[in-house]
């Protein structure tokens, strides 16, 4: 039994193909299905149901747990090594871009896994720093694409030549106003219930704005959106005069905007995209790969 048998046989299980798995590790599908196919001639029993999807079987499911705490084990050795190598080097800035509120509020708050995974990669790994940007999804994307980050979160399973993305969990959209507004009485909100109603424009027309868009099309109109300045009072005003506006939610931004209602969509009308970790197949550094790996494992936890 080899490690790198075990990484394959994890990155099988997770993407759900060998070709996939060979993507997303820079090996070829046959050294991953050989590797795969001699361990399981060395345990005696198969690994894997081989269908339309490759599932782990009963059997691999109990491997599988024993083979990530290793690869756990082993991610963490390596990050020991590079601790002692840096010693007292200089610093490596992990430059990392989120779409401004609510990301950026909960990378602040620690308010999602992924956002405490960086801060406690960036706490143990010496020498790493992280410097934070605002950037719209389209910027996030230009920005990878010329080397300007190394990483950034983006609402949206994209498709983007040269980008590779972590999936991190969906992300409900609420229709956020000031309790004041009788629209609050319309919760859970449909989406036929915003026609006529004043939308507080995106800064970013990105795919959950074009999926919106596309749902309101579907019911027979086209959604009404307001230029409101990107200020508490401004919005405050906005919101007061009848206007509401769609945010991705988290339950940390009730405690923070107590003068807010946050809607939630009915069931049949909700768009949950997931919050996704991009990165660029062919410029991210070694230190930005390991953070990628870091948080991937620590999801999985």
């Amino acid at each position: 039994m080899e490690l790198h048998q075990l990484r394959y046989m994890a990155a099988v299980a997770r993407c759900g193909s060998v070709a996939k798995a060979s993507e997303e590790l820079y090996v070829s599908k046959q050294a991953i299905s050989k590797a795969i196919r001699s361990l399981e001639q060395e345990a005696g029993f198969e690994l894997f149901d081989r269908g339309e999807h490759m599932r782990p079987t009963d059997a691999g499911r109990d491997i599988l747990v024993h083979a990530e705490r290793v690869l756990g084990e082993v991610d963490e050795i390596d990050r020991c090594m590079q601790a002692r190598k840096a010693g007292a080097g200089p610093q490596e800035t992990l430059a990392i871009a989120f779409k401004s509120f609510p990301l950026d509020y909960l990378f602040f708050h620690d308010g999602h896994e992924a956002v405490a995974l960086i801060n406690e990669f960036a706490a143990r790994t010496p020498g790493c720093s992280v410097s934070t940007f605002k950037m719209s999804d389209t910027a996030v994307f230009n920005a990878l694409e010329e080397g300007a980050i190394d990483l950034g979160f983006v609402h949206g399973a994209y498709k983007r030549p040269g980008i590779k993305l972590l999936p991190l969990g969906p992300v409900e959209t609420r229709v956020i106003t000031l309790h004041e507004n009788p629209f609050c009485a319309k919760a859970p909100v449909r989406i036929a219930d915003l026609e006529g109603v004043p939308i507080r424009s995106p800064f970013d027309f990105d795919l959950y704005t074009n999926s919106f868009i596309a749902a309101c099309h579907e019911r027979g109109f086209n959604p009404i959106f307001r230029e409101v300045p990107l200020n508490d009072r401004a919005i405050d005003a906005f919101c007061a005069g009848g206007g509401v506006h769609l945010q991705p939610y988290d339950p940390l931004m009730e405690a923070a905007y107590p003068q807010s209602a946050f809607m939630p969509f009915h069931p049949s009308d909700r768009i949950e995209l997931p919050l996704c970790l991009a990165y660029s197949e062919a410029l991210a550094g070694p230190l930005a790969l390991k953070l990628v790996s870091f948080i991937r494992n620590g999801l999985r936890r």
